[in-house]
């Protein structure tokens, strides 16, 4: 028997389920003909149906070096890497596929969906078009297409993709519920509404829908409905913190009657400080004292908060309040609930929002440390941050970069402080052009530093992160820059805040554009300085 003749013989046992049979006549054959390319990858593909993917891989690898031109060779290759993780080296191999035959949407597609996971934006919108191009029936790869417009702000294209995908398959779900995500981003906040209960009734247990339609309800003002609606956030699993797991049950707002009480964080930094405004009222909520010095007290006893570690020292302070830190031993409570549930349980509405300020403050020694390193400043001390965290999904639309502060700096009387902390802090050693700037950023530790700082500032301009709201909570005077599309704490059409009355709004007049609210903002503060 010839080498053609073992391999098909091989390819038969192979066909037909016989692994072990094929796995030794391919290794007979190799063995013969180290070059025979066939009998490699054939290898590889038992190797990888066996769960052993590294030996498939290297086995793929040598197969190709024998015949670089195998179309099978670079598509059994693709998967095989994604599945291990290692995206780069699967996009090379699609790459290399589509070389080959360039009329493959579905690999094509793939390629695009693995790009999309490397953040290579611009390339997975161009092989994601190639691929509908290819495959205009395809209601899957119109659905990923439109999934890419959308993040690189193409949104009228993304909207006619979407649309395009409902008229292909009428109950596709999930491209509803993407339009409703695409109009929302243009302003359409009541078509959204509509693409998102289209979305649910299709399928009632979609739980991005059903949270995407109550972030839109509460950014419209249906406090209502919206906290009943925020509630899927769970089930939705796109948080940024995990839905926690207690023995104890969650409290339903009954009086505590002597029962002790977790709350515990969610969600970023920002989400903790604006909401962790109810502690002080749980005493009300639960017929226990009423104010005063006992104001957050339940019945008599502490409520007690479980933060990230860089919020403790701060929410220490907070009365009534005993606060631990995540991740460490937590103290003895009958009943739990999540920070950001607290508002459907006061039945918060718009018109009553708890909103008295401050309800944070700085710890006085430090106020008095940090003042010394202001003392210097001549005019308005201004704090500024320019970008949130890059990991927060809305990020690539909140955050302005350091360049537009210059025209701040440029105003007569007022002086820039950075407070911006994370990966963009070391922007402030040298700030674009060379404007003054304190550069406070490398010495904060914590949010009990920031608070501290703003004792000192006379105003912060920054954008929607975690520090609009600790100075939203401190009661210092804070202006915000925000998107077209703003998250919902935000509401629309407003330049205040219900939540925060020393706060004031600048929004952008058109989506990816900062010119016209920076220029606002400009105008308020030269106004301000001139008055």
């Amino acid at each position: 028997m010839n080498i053609q003749q073992a391999f098909a013989t091989a390819l038969g046992f192979h066909q037909n389920g016989q692994a072990e049979e094929a796995a030794r006549l391919y290794g007979e054959i190799v063995a013969a003909d180290p070059r025979f390319a066939p009998a490699v990858n054939n290898l590889g593909l038992l190797r990888s149906d066996a769960g052993h993917d590294r030996e498939a891989v290297a086995l793929f690898r040598r197969a190709l070096s024998l015949t670089p031109d195998s179309l099978n060779g670079w598509n059994n290759l693709g998967p095989l890497l994604t599945r291990l993780g290692r995206l780069d080296e699967a996009v090379r191999a699609y790459r290399a596929s589509v070389r080959l035959k360039p009329d493959q949407p579905a690999v094509l597609n793939e390629m695009g969906i693995q790009l999309e996971r490397l953040k290579r934006a611009g390339e997975a919108c161009d092989a994601f078009a190639r691929a509908a191009a290819l495959a205009p029936g395809d209601a899957e790869i119109a659905n990923n297409y439109g999934a890419m417009l959308r993040m690189t702000h193409r949104l009228d294209e993304a909207a006619v993709c979407f649309r395009r995908t409902i008229a292909l398959n009428p109950q596709y779900a999930g491209a509803y519920s993407n339009l409703g995500s695409t109009v929302k981003d243009k302003g359409a906040f009541w078509e959204a509404l509509l693409a998102f209960r289209r979305a649910t009734r299709l399928d009632p247990d979609f739980a991005g829908a059903h949270w995407n339609e109550a972030l839109v309800r509460l950014l419209l003002g249906d406090f209502v409905q919206g906290w009943r609606g925020y509630e899927w956030r769970w089930k939705h699993g796109r948080l940024p913190s995990p839905q926690r797991s207690f023995v104890q049950p969650r409290w339903d707002g009954s009086p505590l009657k002597g029962r002790r009480l977790l709350v515990y964080w969610e969600q970023g930094f920002g989400d903790v400080l604006q909401f962790v405004r109810y502690l002080p009222l749980l005493a009300q909520a639960t017929g226990g004292a009423t104010g005063g010095a006992a104001g957050g007290m339940a019945g008599g006893q502490p409520v007690y908060l479980e933060c990230q570690r860089a919020l403790l020292p701060l929410l220490r302070r907070l009365p009534g309040t005993i606060a631990v830190e995540t991740g460490g031993p937590l103290p003895d409570f009958d009943v739990q609930i999540p920070v950001l549930s607290l508002p459907a349980l006061f039945g918060t509405r718009l018109e009553t929002v708890p909103a008295r300020v401050p309800y944070l403050t700085a710890e006085p020694d430090l106020a008095a440390r940090w003042a010394d390193r202001l003392k210097g400043l001549a005019g308005l001390k201004v704090g500024i941050v320019w970008a949130g965290s890059p990991t927060h999904g809305n990020d690539r639309n909140r955050s302005v970069g350091l360049e537009p502060f210059a025209r701040l700096a440029a105003i007569p009387g007022v002086s820039l402080v950075s407070i911006q902390k994370g990966p963009t802090e070391g922007q402030a050693a040298n700030p674009p052009g060379g404007f003054p700037l304190l550069n406070l950023s490398p010495d904060i530790r914590d949010f009990a530093d920031t608070a501290a700082i703003m004792a000192g500032l006379d105003l912060v301009v920054c954008v929607d992160t975690s520090v609009a709201h600790l100075a939203g909570a401190l009661g210092v005077p804070v202006w915000v820059l925000l998107p077209f599309a703003p998250d919902w704490r935000w509401m629309l059409d407003r330049q205040d805040s219900p939540w925060y009355p020393t706060m004031r709004l600048f929004r952008q007049d058109r989506p990816g554009s900062w010119d016209d609210a920076i220029d606002r903002l400009e105008h308020a503060l030269r106004s301000r300085m001139s008055g």
